[in-house]
């Protein structure tokens, strides 16, 4: 009677599991649990997948038109040469801000740290990260091509990998999917 009653329990149970909505659940609870530790790796800690500094913002001056900045406040940007003066001497002005310490000075007269690399001017790129639903469940994503070659793009500046999920991270998609199975199975057990 015991075994009969456990055989029927593992066969509702196998039944559950080899379901399409259930692999489609899990993978969806371990997408969302990965992809919030994911940005932050790359954007608050400015991480590659293994665990080093992305790398340093570059301090090479050179001249930034306040009007190319996208997605920023430019506030900051006022054209200015390189003699600290807003005019030439032919009077007309400048259209462009020199920045003697270069990508890292542009980015705190925008607001942003530049301390290490973050990969967070904008917020496009990292707003391009997306959970997305496929056949077999759900994916961390880029949505938009031009932000994914953005991310290549840095990889082959910084000679890093940035965008692979890493070890933790895979650990934390896998910890939520066995404890949302286990809920899953509770549901079960709760039903009989």
């Amino acid at each position: 009677m015991i075994l009969n009653k456990l055989k029927q329990r593992l066969e509702i149970v196998r039944a559950v599991v080899t379901q399409p909505e259930t692999e489609r659940r899990l993978s969806t609870v371990a997408a969302f649990a990965v992809i919030a530790e994911y940005k932050n790796r790359i954007f608050v800690e400015g991480l590659t997948t293994d665990g080093s500094q992305i790398g340093q913002y570059s301090t090479r001056p050179f001249y930034q038109n306040p009007n190319a900045l996208t997605g920023v406040a430019s506030s900051g940007v006022t054209p200015v040469g390189k003699t600290g003066k807003s005019r030439f001497k032919n009077g007309k002005a400048h259209k462009t801000k020199y920045l003697p310490r270069g990508y890292a000075e542009l980015r705190e007269l925008t607001g942003r740290q530049p301390a290490k690399v973050d990969l967070n001017f904008s917020g496009s790129l990292e707003r391009s990260i997306k959970v997305i639903e496929n056949e077999s469940g759900a994916a961390i994503s880029y949505t938009n091509d031009f932000e994914a070659e953005k991310m290549e793009g840095n990889e082959i500046r910084f000679g890093a990998l940035i965008s692979e999920v890493s070890e933790d991270e895979k650990e934390i998609g896998v910890n939520a999917a066995v404890e949302e199975l286990g809920f899953i199975l509770e549901e079960i057990e709760n039903d009989l």
